[in-house]
């Protein structure tokens, strides 16, 4: 992730995060249904190896934690429960991850998309399943993607670690297109045909 300034300017964002899980936790034991969807995207999370507990000891001089909390959708058939990260939550300083990384450029140009799908005969479409989660942020700047985590309202807080590009960071959209480029330029030779 490309950054505009140091990350030493974010303050304490753990406490914050605390605060806002406990709050998420009187809605989960509220509601069975809300926290059985919750707990299972935290687990596939795991499970895919997007997600891993932090175990160290000893906490790294540069760190946030991204508040999320669950926004129900039950007349989606395939994603009743989107869980937002919110990456704009300021830190002690007032800052947040979310203003101190670069965004990037708008890179996909709409017109020549449009142009480049009307030049043949068939055209498909298709969508990449969990498209940022398939993108891995490199090991030294994952500390910057903390949340935390407890298994009841009453069980002991963990801190866990996002490993790919996380929905709800403002670079998001711009890695996932940019990467998808980067892909095409070098498998250019191998795909040459479908390009």
């Amino acid at each position: 992730m490309a950054l505009s300034r140091d990350p030493s300017c974010l303050g304490n964002s753990k406490d914050m995060a605390v605060r806002q899980l406990n709050s998420l936790w009187k809605r989960l034991s509220r509601d069975s249904e809300y926290l059985s969807l919750y707990t299972d995207f935290l687990r596939e999370y795991e499970d895919l190896g997007h997600l891993e507990r932090v175990v160290e000891s000893s906490e790294p001089p540069t760190q946030y934690y991204i508040p999320h909390h669950g926004v129900l959708r039950p007349d989606k058939l395939t994603t009743k429960l989107r869980v937002v990260f919110n990456a704009s939550s300021p830190t002690t300083t007032g800052i947040s991850l979310n203003v101190i990384l670069m965004k990037g450029d708008v890179i996909e140009d709409v017109f020549q998309t449009i142009s480049h799908f009307r030049r043949h005969k068939f055209a498909f479409t298709t969508d990449i399943q969990k498209m940022y989660r398939q993108i891995l942020i490199d090991l030294d700047q994952q500390d910057l993607q903390r949340i935390v985590w407890k298994t009841g309202p009453n069980a002991e807080v963990s801190a866990y670690r996002l490993k790919t590009v996380t929905y709800g960071m403002s670079n998001a959209p711009f890695l996932a297109i940019r990467t998808l480029q980067q892909l095409a330029e070098d498998e250019l030779i191998t795909f040459s045909s479908g390009i």
